[in-house]
């Protein structure tokens, strides 16, 4: 049976995550955002294709003094990804394989206490990451720019 997902918009959006921190770069927009905590987790969640049972079970394993309405919370968070069109949700039958996995892996680096998810957006860097000459490049690759339109 398919379960939700997120997924990065990768076509358009780059991440690293820093000690537990995500920082992601929306090249379409030039926006650039920051996701710490339990919203750094939800983050790397994502970018593994986790269904929201699955992201939940990372955030309890990761995070102490969870709240009992988490999973609204990390909804509303997820949504905030979508509408800032960092992630989209679509239906994958494997996330349940992914899930158990991941589950069974108990990777428990640190626990940090909650707080609610949340992602810092800026825009201070907009006009030079749209200036970037890596949007002017075609299927050859960069450094060969697009022939002009």
């Amino acid at each position: 049976m398919a379960r939700r997902v997120w997924q990065v918009q990768s076509e358009h959006v780059m991440a690293e995550v820093l000690d537990g921190e995500a920082v992601i770069i929306d090249m379409a927009s030039g926006r650039y955002h920051a996701a710490a905590g339990v919203a750094g987790t939800i983050w790397e969640a994502v970018t593994a294709g986790r269904s929201l049972d699955g992201i939940l079970a990372d955030v309890r394993r990761l995070h102490s003094g969870v709240p009992e309405d988490a999973g609204e919370r990390v909804v509303r968070f997820l949504d905030e990804l979508v509408a800032a069109g960092l992630a989209v949700a679509v239906d994958d039958a494997a996330a349940q394989s992914r899930d158990d996995a991941a589950a069974q892996s108990g990777e428990d680096s640190h626990v940090t206490p909650w707080r609610d998810p949340a992602l810092e957006s800026h825009d201070d860097l907009q006009d030079l990451l749209l200036l970037d000459p890596v949007h002017e490049v075609t299927e050859a690759g960069w450094p060969h720019a697009a022939p002009p339109q």
